[in-house]
């Protein structure tokens, strides 16, 4: 007997043969997808623990974030209307003044809100990059999820020597890789080039040695000056960096590459190296003037990509379908037409973003032998109906919230739109105390109409201007209520 039998669905598998069936049903026992065929008549009829009447719903794999940072997730729409040079400043800046003052509790109501959305968002994993790593794995793991998490390694942006953050890093890989059952993995996560010292890349170098199994994750060519930032610790350019030390081959993903080129797209497709696309963060801040993500020299030399959303506190949204939607648009506008399919970016949601996290022999897809990691969006409605092309619904016309029902390792984390393995209600008062705790502490003004930053702030401190022209965008009481 089954331990979930859903029938009557249109199942999206993601296999090796793009199968799609109109009227399916999947079997799942001990967490593992049994089968995955057409509806027979007797399944209606077949006992298992949970039967789920599909009918007018799609089944697909599980969505997956290729990158994501989460320990400021209180922080979402603080810093919206900033520009990106100002935002990364007050953020670095509120980071520091924070981090001692409002202490663990900030960041574990941070992580559970971050769970909480990707949940009910149907992110069944998520590759984090964070300094709060040990936080996050324990609320990854405790909200059903699954999750990839490495320290952020970065001399340049933590007060902390090299050795101090490696050896944290040793501590959280033997401590939480490969915990929950499998659930919770460890990674290696540099910041990039422009986060790192020799010495620390140095130590990220014997890391790897040390743990050949772990993927490293970093960004790259996010900055104009990327080669500049490599220059300083003795290469050519960032790839370059990353060869000298052994560090550029198939269990590397490299985040954003804004500023890579032809010849870095064909260097990283040859060294079976994944790219993690963030396309809204640039756009929304307008970041890097005439470059973009290289994607047709990229797609060209045959890269894995997958896509990601990047700081929760850059353009507030959990959304990776939207992000989909997004990545397509902006890639179009720059590159021309049809620059990905609908049926490409379902991929990079899942099997593409799987195979970069090295999971792909697990997750990613519906077949027979994998873990059980699937959601369940709910098209039967006026909005959806009638319609074609499926791949194209999914990113074109559904959102998150058409996700009713969420399964991961075989366990329904939510159904009906119900989440059932967290306490929503303790989780949403946990994140709205701490929220206010930030704001009294830091002395950012919110109001429903925006947010002011304190006194103290770099922005009233250095650059004047670009808040007076935010301020007005709301009108004379804005401006009287916050400054």
């Amino acid at each position: 007997m089954a331990d979930i039998l859903i029938h009557d669905a249109i199942v999206l598998t993601v296999n090796q043969d793009h199968q799609i069936l109109k009227n399916g049903s999947i079997r799942i026992a001990d967490g593992t997808i049994q089968a995955v065929d057409p509806t027979a008549p007797a399944d209606r009829d077949r006992s298992a623990d949970r039967v789920i009447d599909a009918g007018g719903k799609v089944v697909l794999p599980g969505l997956i974030d290729a990158h994501r940072h989460t320990d400021f997730t209180l922080v979402q729409g603080l810093f919206s209307e900033l520009e990106g040079e100002e935002l990364l400043k007050e953020a670095l800046a509120l980071y520091h003044s924070a981090e001692p003052t409002l202490g663990d509790g900030f960041f574990e109501a941070a992580w559970q809100l971050a769970c909480l959305r990707q949940l009910t968002h149907g992110v069944t994993t998520v590759n984090a990059m964070d300094f709060t790593p040990a936080l996050g794995a324990e609320a990854i793991g405790d909200a059903g999820l699954r999750g990839v998490i490495g320290p952020e390694l970065a001399d340049f942006l933590k007060p902390d020597t090299p050795d101090e953050q490696l050896a944290e890093a040793r501590e959280f890989i033997e401590t939480h890789h490969d915990t929950y059952e499998g659930r919770v993995r460890a990674s290696i996560a540099p910041g990039g080039e422009a986060g790192c010292t020799r010495a620390l890349w140095d130590g990220v170098a014997d890391l790897r040695d040390e743990y050949p199994e772990l993927r490293l994750h970093t960004h790259l060519y996010d900055s104009d000056a990327a080669d500049t930032m490599a220059a300083g610790s003795g290469a050519d350019d960032p790839l370059d960096l990353l060869e000298q030390y052994d560090l550029l081959d198939e269990r590397t993903l490299l985040t954003h590459l804004l500023h890579a080129d032809r010849d870095d797209a064909r260097r990283i497709a040859a060294a079976g190296a994944h790219v993690l696309h963030c396309p809204t963060v640039y756009s929304y801040f307008q970041a890097g003037e005439r470059t973009w993500f290289p994607l047709p020299a990229l797609t060209e030399f045959g890269a894995n990509i997958a896509i990601g959303l990047d700081d929760p506190f850059w353009f507030d949204s959990w959304d990776l379908l939207q992000e989909a939607k997004h990545a397509r648009l902006l890639s179009n506008f720059e590159y021309g037409a049809q620059q990905w399919s609908s049926y490409d970016l379902i991929k990079m949601l899942t099997i593409d973003a799987a195979q970069a996290l090295g999971l792909d022999d697990r997750i990613g897809s519906l077949e027979p032998g994998k873990r059980a990691d699937l959601v369940i969006i709910d098209i039967d409605t006026p909005r959806l109906q009638p319609f074609s092309n499926l791949p194209s619904v999914l990113t074109n016309s559904v959102t998150a919230g058409d996700i009713e029902t969420v399964i991961v390792d075989g366990t329904i984390l939510m159904e009906d739109n119900q989440v059932r393995s967290m306490d929503v209600e303790q989780v949403r008062a946990a994140a709205a105390r701490e929220r206010e705790r930030l704001q009294a502490e830091t002395g950012w003004g919110t109001s429903l109409a925006g947010s002011s930053p304190p006194d103290t702030s770099i922005l009233r401190r250095v650059s004047g201007r670009p808040l007076v022209r935010a301020l007005k965008q709301y009108g004379r009481g804005f401006v009287h209520e916050h400054v």
